[in-house]
């Protein structure tokens, strides 16, 4: 996946989400999200995490975190890997992308955020997701635009 990042971007809010690291390209951290598109919902979704401080670990991690958005080319490619390796319902393949930044862990979650909601829902469903298969499954290359 290749990400283009402006040097401004407009902060769309702040959500709280339950994030899969996938890769990591520098202080860059790919990752997937579960996202509750409708009640009970569970939508696949990429997500841009900026980890300045290598705080996320290759484990599920709750996040709280301040949300933009970026442009991205090869998403449908890279969600069907990952349709491959995990079960995968619906899925979210546009050129844009949420960027998170200005993050914390949380060590406890607001379960009414549609971030959080979605996976506890993949989790009903589908039993808590193997992170061994999807590390390093996908390449992330970010371009940052001066």
């Amino acid at each position: 996946m290749n990400v283009k990042i402006k040097p401004v971007v407009n902060i769309l809010g702040v959500e709280e989400l339950i994030i899969l690291p996938i890769t990591r390209n520098r202080e860059y951290l790919l990752s997937l999200n579960f996202y509750e598109d409708v009640p009970g919902g569970r939508m696949a979704r990429l997500v841009l995490v900026l980890d300045k401080y290598n705080e996320i670990m290759n484990d599920i991690t709750a996040i709280k975190g301040k949300k933009a958005v970026v442009e991205v080319s090869a998403i449908k490619e890279d969600m069907d890997k990952l349709s491959k390796i995990i079960h995968i319902d619906n899925r979210s393949v546009t050129d844009r992308i949420p960027f998170y930044f200005d993050i914390e862990i949380l060590k406890d979650v607001d379960t009414s955020q549609r971030g959080v909601r979605g996976f506890i829902n993949y989790v009903y469903a589908y039993g808590n997701p193997d992170l061994s298969k999807i590390l390093n499954s996908l390449q992330l290359n970010v371009e940052e635009i001066r």
